[in-house]
């Protein structure tokens, strides 16, 4: 329940950024839409190999 309101709450800022960038200059909020897209899949690819290495590397600690 909490981590489906923080991922609510973060869409909400993301998309209050993005549209107070548009009203001050219309393509800026383009830019800065692209950029939280860009930086919220950097930051879930980095999460996944972090997880992948953390279940590989204690699968050959337990042989």
């Amino acid at each position: 329940m909490l981590t489906a309101l923080i991922f609510i709450l973060g869409l909400i800022g993301a998309g209050l950024c993005a549209f107070g960038a548009w009203l001050v200059f219309p393509p800026a909020g383009f830019i800065v839409a692209g950029v939280l897209l860009l930086a919220t899949s950097f930051m879930y690819a980095r999460a996944q190999a972090y997880t992948q290495f953390i279940r590989t590397h204690t699968d050959k600690a337990e042989d």
